[in-house]
């Protein structure tokens, strides 16, 4: 008797072990490999204006729950982006665009793709976006005071500083209708040169190429509206502080010579 009791004791406790081992087996199989997200770019570069593009593309073995993008100003969520900072998705591919603005002049903005399966599984991948400040921001920022005009009038000449007392304190106002106003300061209207004709002009219209190398600036004769006038700059370097260019200009008929002077600006508060 005592030994049937035995082999049924060790009966059940075989059939105990079973059911585990079997049960986990199972689990075994039904676990997924965690999820991945895969971008199709990682960092940006570019000036204000352009945009950015990314493809996220999520891959989920244990089926997809999200696919969020959360925005970040350097270290810190943007809770103006979407709900609280984050957008959520619920498609294994998204692509999402960005245009740059002046936000990202003073740090870099940040996306986080993240991944999450059915099983709680997680994954992230970052595209990080570092900006410039364009041409078109820096002349529509600040106004640019005259600061140097370097070239010469005789062939024989030397290249030398041409910039007149008058003119030091002359400053373009670029506005963002595509107009501008030349300031003549308080020194105006005397001291020869150009100074003796402030005013004889009237600014009209600027404009610059697609590349941002040339900047042309138009005017109109006050006296005669068919009097169009228009110099074009081609501008060799542009920060927050200074733009220098290069503008040809023609003396021949003074008895001169035509010869590529040198323009730079300075940086003014509006």
């Amino acid at each position: 008797m005592k030994h049937n009791n035995f082999l049924s004791l060790l009966a059940v406790g075989l059939l105990f072990s079973a059911s585990i081992a079997v049960s986990s087996c199972k689990k075994e199989e039904d676990a997924k490999p965690a999820p991945t997200v895969a971008l199709s770019a990682t960092t940006f570069s570019g000036k204000i204006g352009q945009t950015a593009t990314v493809t996220a593309t999520a891959v989920a073995p244990g089926g997809l729950r999200s696919l969020k993008i959360t925005k970040y100003k350097g270290v810190d969520i943007d809770a103006t982006f979407g709900t609280g900072g984050t957008e959520t998705f619920t498609d294994l591919s998204h692509t999402h665009s960005y245009v740059l603005s002046a936000e990202g002049l003073t740090t870099p903005i940040r996306f986080k793709f993240t991944v999450e399966d059915n099983q709680g599984l997680t994954a992230s991948n970052d595209f990080i976006i570092t900006t410039e400040p364009s041409v078109q921001y820096l002349l529509t920022t600040y106004n640019w005071l005259w600061k140097s005009k370097v070239g010469k009038v005789l062939a024989a000449d030397p290249e030398s500083e041409q910039i007149l007392d008058c003119e030091k304190d002359n400053f373009y106002i670029f506005n963002t209708n595509g107009t501008y106003a030349l300031n003549f300061g308080a020194v105006t209207g005397t001291g020869g040169g150009t100074c003796d004709f402030d005013g004889l002009v009237a600014p009209t219209t600027w404009s610059l190429n697609a590349a941002e190398t040339e900047l042309t600036l138009k005017g109109v004769n006050v006296f005669d509206a068919a009097d169009i006038r228009t110099e074009v700059f081609k501008l060799t370097s542009a920060s927050n502080s200074s733009i220098k260019s290069t503008q040809t200009i023609d003396l021949s008929v003074f008895g001169g010579i035509v010869y590529d002077w040198k323009f730079e600006w300075s940086a003014k508060a509006k």
